[in-house]
């Protein structure tokens, strides 16, 4: 029977789409494939399936020390006994790093021929997260919807590698909720005030969500609960007031009997909470006393992480008396889903793979490219560099923001085909054909939709009359890089994925090809929000560390053989907006195609209209790191990296271990001796550092990294 029995589901760094795809796949053998890197995510996955169902047996597999080869994860998959077999299998490609999802879907493809498989495009699948749904590679057939029916809090806990230090209520909590303030009076008698009003505002909360929510479908309400901290055993490293999960998004509640306390702890608060339980979180303050109307702005203003689908903010008698239903608290909560992908005319199949090109066309063969526009601009930016093609087209979902990237992609075409030549402007690119070189699509694309992005490329190559072909699936959804990567096997195109960490190509065909030269970024697009900075660096101590910012600053550019570009972050001069500047590498520090953030945010923080600073704690000092490294990595990607500094003594080994923690880093994982490196974006290196005695980091030269 043409019927997959096992599933193969890849894992990357996020392990909630694995466990979705685990608890949901209709398998009896469940695979799942990691990278050296992240097996031990693969193994908490695999924990938590045997714990909630019983397929006949579940199989955690490497794909390789490197998940960049492409030979190395057909290799690897190939073993499979059952891929070896042809029998049929299912694959959630969702996971791991492209290279791996297209690899792996490519082989899934070749093994399993629409000849011999009509429903085999069905058994390719791919998470589409606005919509909890499987989408397929099938247009035919209808994608499947996201089972949540076994999934737990403690399961998303256990696969982000957290766990309770204690299962249950706190007794204060327990008292208030069963025997009303009596009980909890009769047995703590001598409790402060301040703290009494903590837990019956807590208790308050928490009761009113468990009657409202206890019988709801797909639905769990927990109080209190602390998470064990790996780098020092019996204590805790986050702690929620109440967490609720509906299908496997999750609730976390901070409850506050002080407005003001809440707009302090809201970054952190966010940070725990996406740590414990991934990316599908939110957080809900709650807080006694009179609603506040300024405060949710207040809070978005003081932090650019918060959003309004992200972050709630309630007081307590408007929450009891206004969301009184569960309908209501979903609907607050838990919005629902995008609306289902609208009904397509189907696409043809594309045609017979041809022969694959005998070599990779090189920039000297002036090649057709497709590539895709995705959240960090300076990877179309970097293929364009890479490959000098006559022609390009990128491919852009709705999300894609298309501002000034097509100036931008001519004029690094210019400066990579005249390197000694100055800058061109708009004119001169004009004049001279390179915006023309360059288009966008007509229409943008489903980025979950690989086939819809196949067509639209197959046919785009196929129109360039035999000319030399590239497909640069570095950017863009992994839908999108599928979809790319398809349209070049059906058309003898080459498909290639940029390492910038290697300055290299890895072409799926011909392997890994060596770039000579640097690309000439245009920092100015990549960089928003920031402007050159040539003189000193001004900026209110008050919530950044200056001197410690400028001394950096000098070390590295006095070390650094080539041209230093300094890039300050506008909000530093900002009246209105310098508190939130703690939020983001305060200067960037360009070298060729490298970007290196340097972030020292303040150990006291004033608030606007507020003349009195008060103490940071290592974990929003930890957040405020972590916030900075987000907000370069948004821009750069891999080619950026963040050095967070702040003077010996206090808190620092303290708020170190909480930035390893935020970013998954194990205890004892760091090198012995810290050393500025790229490749590994979300992981800043936390330097305590004098401004007159800069450490060795501050002495690199970022011309040779």
């Amino acid at each position: 029977m043409d019927t997959p029995r096992t599933s193969v589901v890849l894992v990357g760094r996020n392990p909630t789409p694995a466990l979705l795809s685990a608890l949901t796949l209709p398998h009896d053998h469940l695979v799942l494939a990691g990278s050296d890197d992240t097996l031990p995510t693969a193994h908490r996955v695999a924990e938590a399936v045997r714990a909630r169902t019983a397929p006949a047996s579940v199989h955690v597999m490497s794909v390789g020390p490197d998940p960049h080869d492409p030979d190395g994860v057909v290799d690897h998959l190939r073993a499979l006994e059952t891929v070896r077999g042809a029998r049929p299998w299912y694959l959630d490609y969702t996971g791991g790093t492209k290279i791996m999802s297209v690899a792996a879907a490519l082989l899934h493809e070749q093994t399993l021929p629409e000849t011999d498989h009509p429903r085999a495009p069905g058994w390719r699948l791919y998470l589409d997260p606005r919509r909890d749904l499987l989408r397929t590679a099938d247009p035919h057939r209808p994608a499947l919807p996201v089972d949540t029916s076994r999934v737990d809090l403690a399961a998303l806990a256990a696969v982000h590698g957290s766990h309770w230090i204690e299962d249950r209520d706190p007794e204060p909590v327990r008292l208030v909720a069963e025997g009303g303030t009596q009980a909890l009076d009769a047995r703590h008698p001598r409790l402060g005030p301040a703290a009494r009003r903590g837990i019956i505002a807590e208790a308050r909360v928490l009761a009113h969500l468990r009657r409202h929510l206890r019988r709801a479908p797909d639905t769990e309400v927990l109080g209190p609960r602390r998470v064990a901290d790996p780098a020092r055993p019996g204590d805790s490293v986050a702690d929620f007031d109440a967490v609720v999960r509906h299908r496997h998004r999750v609730l976390c509640v901070e409850t506050k009997t002080r407005a003001d306390d809440v707009e302090a702890r809201a970054g952190w608060t966010l940070a725990k909470a996406r740590r414990v339980f991934g990316n599908a979180v939110c957080v809900l303050f709650v807080h006694t006393g009179p609603a506040d109307p300024r405060l949710r702005a207040a809070m978005f203003d003081h932090n650019p992480a918060l959003t309004a689908p992200n972050t709630h903010v309630w007081a307590l008698d408007d929450l009891l008396r206004r969301l009184t239903s569960f309908d209501d608290l979903r609907s607050a909560f838990f919005p629902g889903l995008a609306p289902a992908p609208t009904e397509t005319v189907p696409h043809p199949p594309l045609p017979t793979a041809p022969a694959p090109p005998g070599h990779h066309p090189g920039p000297g063969s002036a090649p057709a490219l497709v590539t895709a526009l995705g959240g960090s601009r300076l990877g179309t930016l970097t293929a364009v560099h890479a490959h000098r093609p006559a022609r390009t087209l990128i491919l852009s979902s709705r999300q894609g923001i298309r501002e000034h990237v097509r100036e931008a992609a001519a004029r690094t075409l210019h400066r990579a085909e005249h390197p000694g030549a100055p800058p061109a402007d708009a004119a001169h690119l004009e004049e001279h054909g390179y915006r023309d070189r360059v288009r966008f699509g007509a229409d943008p694309v489903d980025g979950s939709d690989p086939h819809a992005v196949a067509a639209r490329a197959h046919a785009w190559i196929t129109g360039e009359n035999g000319r030399p072909a590239v497909a640069d699936l570095t950017t863009g959804t992994k839908a999108m890089s599928l979809g790319l990567a398809l349209a070049a096997r059906h058309s003898g195109a080459c498909a290639t994925y940029q390492l910038p960490r290697e300055r290299a190509l890895v072409c799926l065909t011909h392997g890994r090809v060596p770039l000579h030269a640097r690309a000439a970024v245009d920092w100015s697009l990549v960089l928003s929000g920031y402007t050159p900075l040539t003189g000193p660096l001004t900026a209110d101590p008050v919530h950044v560390d200056a001197a410690l910012l400028e001394a950096a600053r000098t070390a590295l550019t006095r070390a650094t053989a080539d041209p230093v570009e300094v890039w300050a972050d506008t909000t530093l001069a900002d009246p209105e907006r310098a508190h939130t500047a703690r939020e983001r590498p305060s200067l960037v520090l360009t070298c060729g195609d490298r970007a290196v953030g340097l972030a020292a945010p303040a150990w006291r923080r004033r608030r606007p209209h507020d003349r009195r600073t008060r103490r940071v704690s290592p974990g929003a000092w930890a957040q405020s790191v972590h916030a900075a490294t987000l907000h370069l990595n948004l821009r750069c990607d891999v080619a950026g990296t963040v050095l967070a500094l702040t003077r010996p003594g206090g808190d620092v080994g303290r708020a170190r271990e909480l930035v390893d923690w935020i970013t998954h880093t194990p205890p004892g994982a760091r090198p012995p001796e810290p050393r500025l490196t790229f490749g590994d974006p979300l992981h800043p290196l936390v330097l305590a550092a004098a401004p007159d005695d800069p450490p060795a980091p501050l002495h690199t030269d970022l011309s040779l990294l």
